[in-house]
C-alpha cells in the first residue's frame, strides 16, 4: 500500500508550498526508483504545477498537452459508476519521467461545479491510487477555509507543513497547533528561506523549542523561471551533481535534503525504494 503526501501551509502565498512540492516531485522522479502520482490543485487544469512540468502552447488561449480522456475529470467518471481500478488511474494521467513520476491533469470545470461532484469520488480515488502508487503527492493549498483542503488533510499518511521566516506565521504555528495535525507524520519546511535572515532554521528551532528538524528550501529564480516555462525536470536534472561552489548548490542541497525526509517519514527508506544509486 502506497503513501499519501499533502504539502500544506497554513498561510497563502508566502511560503513557497506549491514551489516546495514542484522541486521534491522533480528531484524524486529522477533519483528514486519508485512509481509515484503528482496531484496539483485538482479543480484548476491551468494551475502551476502544471506549468511547471508541461510546455504550453505559446499563442494566447493555448491548450496544454493532455486531452478530454486524461485527468481527474474522466477518473471521476469511472470513480462515480463504480469502474475505477488501480491499474487504470496511470492510464489518465501524463508521464513526466517513465515508470517513476505521473501527472494527473486537474479538471476543466469551474470550482463551483467541480468541487461539490468530487465529494463522494475524492477519498475512493487516493485510496486507489495507493494501492498503484508508492507515493501519492498533493497540492493541499492552504489554510482551512476549503472543503476539499481538509478532506485531503485529515486523508494525508504525512503533512508536509511549509512555513516560512515571517515571525508572526511561526508564531501562530508553534503556539496555536491546529487540532487535525496533532498525531499526524510530519515534515515541517521553511520556504522562501533567506540564509542570511537572522531567522534562521535553527534559530527558530531553538527559540520555538522544536524538536524536529526544519528543513530549509531557498527561493530560487533560476528554478521559478525554470518553472514558468515547463522545466522544472529540466533544471533538477541539470543541476541536481553540481559542486560545492556553484551557486545552485545550497538550492540543491536543500531541496535533496527535504526530498529524502519525505521518504523517510513515508517510511520508504528500505534499499527497494531506489535511490540514485541504483
Amino acid at each position: 500500500m502506497g503513501v499519501s503526501v499533502v504539502f500544506w501551509s497554513p498561510v497563502p502565498g508566502q511560503t513557497g508550498n506549491t514551489t516546495n512540492l514542484i522541486a521534491v516531485a522533480a528531484l524524486l522522479g529522477l533519483e528514486y526508483s519508485a512509481r509515484m502520482l503528482l496531484l496539483g490543485h485538482l479543480q484548476s487544469r491551468r494551475a502551476v504545477i502544471e506549468q511547471a512540468f508541461l510546455k504550453w502552447r505559446s499563442q494566447a488561449g493555448g491548450e496544454p498537452a493532455f486531452t478530454a480522456d486524461s485527468g481527474i475529470d474522466a477518473l471521476a467518471r469511472l470513480a462515480q459508476n463504480r469502474k475505477m481500478t488501480s491499474e487504470m488511474i496511470r492510464d489518465y494521467t501524463l508521464p513526466l519521467l517513465k515508470d517513476r513520476l505521473d501527472l494527473l491533469p486537474g479538471s476543466n470545470k469551474a470550482d463551483k461545479t467541480f468541487i461539490p461532484g468530487m465529494k463522494e469520488v475524492l477519498l475512493p480515488l487516493l485510496d486507489t491510487a495507493r494501492r498503484y502508487y508508492d507515493l501519492t503527492l498533493i497540492d493541499g493549498g492552504s489554510g482551512l477555509g476549503s472543503g476539499w483542503t481538509q478532506a485531503l488533510l485529515e486523508n494525508a499518511d504525512l503533512v508536509v507543513v511549509s512555513l516560512n521566516q515571517n515571525h508572526f506565521v511561526l508564531e501562530r504555528y508553534f503556539q496555536q497547533q491546529e487540532e487535525f495535525l496533532l498525531g499526524k507524520k510530519l515534515v515541517l519546511v521553511v520556504g522562501q528561506y533567506d540564509r542570511y535572515s537572522q531567522h534562521t532554521a535553527k534559530n527558530t528551532a531553538r527559540k520555538h523549542k522544536v524538536s524536529v528538524p526544519l528543513y530549509p528550501v531557498p527561493h530560487h529564480a533560476g528554478f521559478m523561471d525554470a518553472s514558468q516555462d515547463g522545466r522544472a525536470i529540466d533544471f533538477m536534472f541539470r543541476n541536481r551533481s553540481v559542486p560545492g561552489d556553484h551557486e545552485n548548490h545550497f538550492f540543491m542541497q536543500c531541496v535533496r535534503m527535504l526530498a529524502q525526509a519525505v521518504i523517510e517519514r513515508a517510511g520508504f527508506n528500505k534499499p527497494f525504494f531506489g535511490g540514485k544509486g541504483e
